[in-house]
């Protein structure tokens, strides 16, 4: 086995050689006793012992903890863009379209004023049982 394998294998399976697999594990051991692979293994299992216990979270930590992912998710370059803004002419289109529908509406507003007639009675009594006032009992 050599030094490299025998990094991989740590790497991979961590300190404790009987978890290698078992065609490997004798060379390991051998490997192990020389100074340079037990320093390695050495480092594998305090690896091993600081993800052996869980860590205690409590709610408020984890909601500032998502709460701070959430605004490095927002941040772009490392600045805060609250919107986002391009020079490309399909994102003027909305904008333009508001305007253009406000000045057509002025100016037919203008063009055609607004003329208030009486209406007679059978527009009156035509409008009453059109409409969705009268409940139900009543006339229909």
């Amino acid at each position: 086995m050599t030094p490299e394998q025998f990094t991989q294998l740590a790497e991979t399976w961590g300190g404790d050689i009987d978890r290698w697999p078992t065609a490997v594990q004798d060379a390991a051991r051998e490997m192990a006793a020389g100074k340079q692979a037990g320093r390695i293994l050495d480092e594998h299992r305090h690896l091993d012992r600081l993800l052996s216990f869980a860590p205690v979270v409590d709610e408020d930590r984890a909601g500032r903890a998502g709460f701070a992912v959430l605004q490095r998710m927002a941040e772009k370059d490392g600045k805060r863009r609250w919107f986002r803004w391009s020079w490309r002419p399909s994102s003027l289109f909305p904008a333009t379209s508001l305007v253009c529908s406000a000045l057509v509406g002025l100016w037919l507003a203008g063009a055609l004023p607004y003329r208030h007639e009486p209406p007679d009675a059978l527009s009156v009594v035509s409008m009453v049982f059109d409409s969705s006032t009268l409940f139900l009992g009543g006339l229909q």
